[in-house]
């Protein structure tokens, strides 16, 4: 029987623990991840931990952070790739590793864009600047929006980074934006994404061509919110899984921040994130579409 392909658009990885040494068989680790799911897992990564922090902080960490992941996925070509982290805060530099991870390296996408973390907005100039280069490479941008919208910390402001987006589609319409983590949280009546869902209908009148959203948790209220609103070539599985606790690391499937895999409020795996699909009124073929074929169609580079 044929297993099942899940593409996940939004995964973070570090090889550095929190004593700065370096986690010993990182990359066997992870795959290991992979092999215990019944399905046929595939992972989009970029930057986490002290490799993302460095991004942030200087030129070099913008260099170190995508050569890291460049070596991490060459471990595994058809199961890892790479998305290209940069910080406009150093322009040249992020330039530079756009040309190396989309010219040569064969990354799939720009991002995450970490604009609360990193202290920018979308809508600048120096954005502007590198999300043309993504059209150039015809590569998906990747943008954080906030999954709570809670108002509680930098990360969380989702109303505002929805909008300072909007200013960057103004600038760059071509472009392609996928909403990282737009779909998640047990909010409900109504579910946090329809507050973006609104914003988005009264921006644009529809939900626009240029514009992805990912679904970080699948048993999330919201899910049934995008499965009726937004188009179902326009969603994508990202779950923002981690690599913080471990090795050995938490399965694939596990919401975010949850400490360990049995506090998990359903057993962590890519069965039962279908079965919430199906649960929310999602065919076979939106779910495969949701799974794989969007994310193929996207990325372009899946074999």
């Amino acid at each position: 029987m044929t297993r099942r392909v899940w593409i996940d658009t939004h995964v973070h990885v570090c090889d550095l623990g929190p004593d700065g040494n370096v986690r010993p068989r990182f990359v066997e680790e992870v795959l290991a991840v992979l092999d215990a799911d019944e399905a046929d897992l595939r992972f989009v990564l970029s930057p986490d931990g002290a490799r993302l922090s460095r991004v942030g902080q200087a030129a070099e960490g913008v260099i170190e952070g995508n050569e890291f992941i460049r070596d991490v996925v060459q471990h595994a070509p058809g199961r890892l790739y790479g998305s290209c982290m940069v910080n406009p805060h150093f322009l040249d530099e992020s330039l530079a590793m756009m040309d190396r991870c989309f010219g040569e390296w064969g990354f799939v996408q720009l991002g995450e864009m970490l604009q609360y973390m990193m202290d920018y907005r979308m809508d600048s100039d120096p954005v502007e600047r590198l999300v043309r280069q993504a059209v150039e490479f015809d590569v998906p941008v990747q943008v954080h929006i906030s999954t709570s919208n809670r108002m509680s910390h930098n990360s969380s402001w989702g109303v505002e980074q929805l909008t300072d987006l909007f200013g960057l589609v103004e600038r760059v319409p071509e472009a392609k934006y996928i909403l990282a983590h737009l779909v998640g949280m047990m909010d409900d009546n109504p579910p946090v994404v329809d507050t973006y869902l609104d914003m988005i209908d009264r921006q644009y009148g529809c939900w626009p061509d240029g514009f992805w959203a990912e679904i970080r948790d699948f048993n999330s209220p919201g899910v049934r919110s995008v499965l009726e609103r937004v188009p179902a070539n326009r969603l994508v599985a990202g779950t923002d899984w981690v690599t913080r606790i471990g090795p050995p690391f938490l399965p694939y499937g596990v919401v975010f921040d949850v400490q360990q895999a049995e506090d998990n409020p359903y057993p962590p795996c890519v069965a039962s994130m279908v079965g919430f699909l199906r649960d929310a009124g999602a065919t076979d073929e939106t779910i495969g579409l949701i799974g794989e074929g969007n994310a193929r169609e996207l990325l372009k580079t899946w074999d």
